[in-house]
This record gives C-alpha cells, structure tokens and sequence, in this order.
C-alpha cells in the first residue's frame, strides 16, 4: 500500500486555520495556485529533517517481520513519500500540519530561508558607496540553520526530530 501525498495537511484545513490566526494576509493575498506550491514547499523543508522513529510503512514492516531485508526496507520507504504519519500512527500530528501551514505562510509573506541564513551574520549595512559588514563569529538562530524560516513551526518540529547527539548502531552479521 503506498501512501501518497504532495504536502501535509489539506487546502481545506490550512484556510480554517488561517481564518483563525491574526496576521494571516500573506496567505489571503496570495494568488490562489500559489498556496499548493507553498504547503509543497513547506513540505520539503519538513522533510528535510531527521525525524526520530520510522516511517509508518517501515514500521508496519519490522512489525511485521523484525528481520526484514535491506531491500524490502528501502522498498517500504519509498512507499510512503512523506516522512509522516511515523511509528504506528496512521494520520499526520496536526502540530506537524500547522507547522506546514506556518511555514508556506513565511514562504508566501516572501521569506527565503537560504536569504535569512546569509542574513544572520549581517551587522550594518549602507546604502551610498553601496557597503555590506558581517560578523561570522555569531551563532546562528536553530531554526534558520535548520532551514525553516518560522520560529512558530520551528517549535512545533522540534519535539518530533531526532537528538543530534544521538548515534544509530546497526548490527552487522
């Protein structure tokens, strides 16, 4: 069974959910094909990161059979397109759906992640003879180093990644 789905969370949902959030018009003002392409885009920059567990296609596998191949492994994975639902749900968690929601609606209101990165380390910046200072000793926003450009679904993530001072071991026979 594949699961299939090109962002999280539905149209339908995410304009319920703007209807209730204040500052909300970079979605309203936006051109209606371009709010598919943002939940897609805000999408990939959810999938980009490392989630703690597996995929509900992998799971359902090692439940299944603990001793699965490698080969039946990554045939499960690419199963399921999106990294959610993980372990044994079966729906995505709403707080990775709003976080969905949260970031398209950065990406709308014209936030590039790639330009808010660069943008850390900018200390003055002019206008006459045209002069840009950086400093790169500062230690950038985790969120911005992370590649999501909206602290709100930032918070929303982070209970679900992976500790990053965690190692995987895997047993090798």
């Amino acid at each position: 069974m594949a699961i299939r789905s090109s962002y999280y969370g539905s149209l339908e949902e995410a304009e319920d959910y703007f209807d209730g959030r204040l500052h909300e018009s970079a979605w309203t003002g936006a051109a209606v094909a371009d709010r598919p392409k943002a939940l897609r885009a805000a999408t990939r920059i959810i999938d980009t990161l490392n989630f703690k567990g597996y995929k509900n296609t992998v799971y359902l596998l090692f439940d299944d059979d603990p001793d699965a191949t490698d080969e039946e492994i990554r045939e499960q994975e690419a199963a399921q397109e999106l990294e959610f639902p993980r372990g044994a749900d079966t729906e995505v968690p709403e707080a990775i759906r709003i976080a969905c929601y949260e970031i398209a609606h950065s990406l709308l209101d014209g936030k590039d992640p790639e330009m808010e990165l660069e943008n850390l380390g900018v200390v003055s910046q002019g206008i006459s003879s045209v002069r840009t200072s950086y400093a790169r000793n500062q230690v950038p926003i985790e969120h911005i180093i992370n590649g999501v450009p909206n602290a709100t679904a930032w918070r929303l993530l982070r209970p679900f990644l992976r500790d990053e001072d965690a190692i995987k071991l895997s047993r090798v026979s």
